[in-house]
């Protein structure tokens, strides 16, 4: 078959699918908002700490809207239109975005925020303007505050507790040190979950080492970890620190098992930091090379057609995010107020269209149903973890 024809095919295949997705969301007949160009503000962080995530998020909110739009998922003639300030992952950058898209009465909802202490600034200004926000990377427990504040973001307890507890029966650890950020709440929670897993299996603690968000040398802290001589090592830390102890322990010889979260999940930091970060394992609710659902090959499809590479962990939350406030558009007839889309996305008890297989929403906080436990190869695939 020629490339011609292959490409044909895929692209017959890609608009099947968007024609069933927007029968299968099609909803009650006739209800569907009026006709018109809805603005959704995008809060990025394509620069600054979290840029290597932001722009995966960025992307994935990207291909969503072309989708909705190209798909008449909302309803015939509704249109979503992305419109984005930057951040750069600063609270008082967001709250001026914030305030800015507040002013804007063609935006009807905003979306994000990587660090929770940035969506935590954002509560207040968005509940008294009657704003909906919806968080698309903040992993806070009790961010979310319906009807004007909901998180599509699945909490990391779970997926640590998982994998805590396969490689506490698999590795089967006597001593464990860990690494924790002492100025981010949310990671010493995913501390404080695996530690209770390797607790409970009798892993004695050796010690935790803090570091900071804002430190980048990490030689005398890799060197503190591996005085405790530990059968295990687990890194709960924000991106950069998670990625640099790893090469810092990997370069001063510690040859053990180390664990940490999906920071390193980004295709960008295999980039970055290559050999040291594989076979360590890490949870994860999507990836282009395992997740099979056929909603996630469509979207890994639609995205890698669109930028070149393939998806991660982050372009997914992106995506759901939009598919989200689109969904509560759906509901909704006539001209919708803020106030309206906030009570249909108070309502919505399920997120229709994912690529994770189920996202039940409970009290405004989405509870991803699976994960998974992948780790990074030599030549830089991610795939399902195994004890080697």
């Amino acid at each position: 078959m020629s490339k011609a024809s292959v490409a044909a095919r895929s692209m017959r295949g890609v608009l099947a699918g968007a024609a069933a997705l927007a029968i299968s969301y099609a909803g009650t007949a006739g209800a569907a908002p009026a006709a018109g160009e809805y603005g959704v503000g995008f809060i990025t962080e394509n620069t600054g700490p979290l840029a290597a995530a932001g722009v995966s998020y960025h992307r994935g909110a990207q291909l969503a809207v072309d989708e909705i739009n190209d798909s008449g998922f909302i309803g015939q003639g509704v249109k979503l239109k992305l419109s984005e300030k930057e951040s750069g992952s600063d609270a008082a950058r967001a709250v001026q975005a914030l305030t800015q898209f507040s002013a804007d009465r063609n935006v009807i909802a905003v979306t994000c925020c990587i660090l929770s202490p940035v969506a935590a600034a954002l509560k207040p200004v968005t509940t008294n303007a009657k704003l909906p926000l919806v968080i698309y990377g903040a992993t806070l427990p009790g961010l979310p505050q319906p009807p004007y504040v909901t998180s599509i973001v699945g909490l990391p307890g779970p997926q640590e507790v998982k994998m805590s507890k396969v490689l506490a029966e698999t590795l089967k650890p006597k001593t464990v040190a860990y690494f924790v950020n002492a100025d981010n709440e949310g990671f010493q929670n995913r501390l404080k979950a695996a530690q209770k897993v390797m607790d409970d299996a009798g892993v004695k603690n050796v010690g935790v080492v803090s570091i900071l968000s804002a430190d980048t040398d990490f030689t005398a802290p890799a060197t503190q970890a591996m005085a405790t001589n530990p059968d295990l090592i687990m890194v709960w830390t924000t991106q950069t620190p998670a990625a640099g102890i790893i090469a810092a322990l990997r370069s001063r010889g510690y040859a053990g098992k180390i664990a940490t979260s999906d920071v390193i999940s980004p295709a960008p930091v295999f980039k970055k930091i290559g050999a040291p970060l594989a076979g360590i394992p890490f949870p994860i609710i999507f990836s282009s090379e395992i997740s099979s659902s056929p909603e996630a090959k469509k979207f890994v499809e639609g995205y890698t057609k669109k930028f070149g590479e393939a998806p991660d962990t982050y372009s997914a939350q992106g995506y759901t995010a939009l598919y989200y406030i689109a969904q509560g558009l759906k509901g909704l007839e006539g001209k919708p107020t803020r106030e309206d889309l906030a009570a249909s996305i108070g309502k919505i008890q399920s997120i229709a269209y994912n690529v994770y297989g189920g996202v039940p929403m409970v009290n405004g906080q989405a509870e991803v149903q699976n994960s998974l436990i992948a780790n990074w190869t030599a030549d830089g695939k991610v795939v399902r973890w195994e004890n080697k």
